[in-house]
């Protein structure tokens, strides 16, 4: 793939960069939401932070996610900072891995959690309510790390050896 232009991969950064922190943004809502639902003992607010949770999640969770790993494929194709990079191979697959997630096991979840929610009556809810957003919230803060820190090599990279240390040169007197 060739390098993106300039105005490209603006475009794209801030796509990217906008999408991810959405996708952080709704995480950590529904961290909020769920603990809030475990922890209350007013049934109504409970069925309101369960519901919420489900309107949330399957709404905006599935284009905010897909818009954040298709910019990111695209940047890393079309960036110097490409597969070869060990940071980018880990970021994807961490993000390919928290939207598999998110789409199989945390929208389903929070469905059948919500549909088991009764106004008037208070439910006892599994921890499952908060270990999905526990999990996406570190993955995407994660992300955030690599992309600042862009640690370690490339794939497939030998470690050089050492420089060797010169004794200093002696001065002629």
């Amino acid at each position: 793939m060739r390098k993106l232009r300039r105005p490209a991969y603006r475009a794209f950064v801030i796509a990217h960069v906008a999408s991810s922190v959405a996708w952080l943004g709704l995480s950590l809502s529904l961290l909020v939401l769920g603990v809030r639902a475990l922890t209350t003992t007013d049934p109504a607010v409970q069925f309101a932070a369960g519901t919420a949770m489900d309107a949330l999640a399957s709404t905006i969770a599935i284009p905010i996610g897909a818009v954040a790993v298709a910019t990111g494929v695209v940047l890393m194709f079309g960036t110097r900072w490409g597969p070869s990079h060990k940071w980018v191979l880990v970021k994807l697959i961490a993000t390919v891995a928290a939207f598999a997630a998110t789409v199989l096991a945390l929208r389903p979840g929070l469905a059948a959690t919500a549909a088991t929610l009764d106004p008037d009556v208070l439910q006892t809810l599994d921890d499952q309510v908060i270990a999905g957003p526990i999990v996406s919230s570190s993955i995407y803060l994660g992300a955030i790390v690599l992309s600042y820190v862009k640690p370690w090599g490339r794939v497939g990279a030998a470690r050089r050896a050492p420089a060797p240390v010169r004794a200093p040169a002696r001065s002629a007197r």
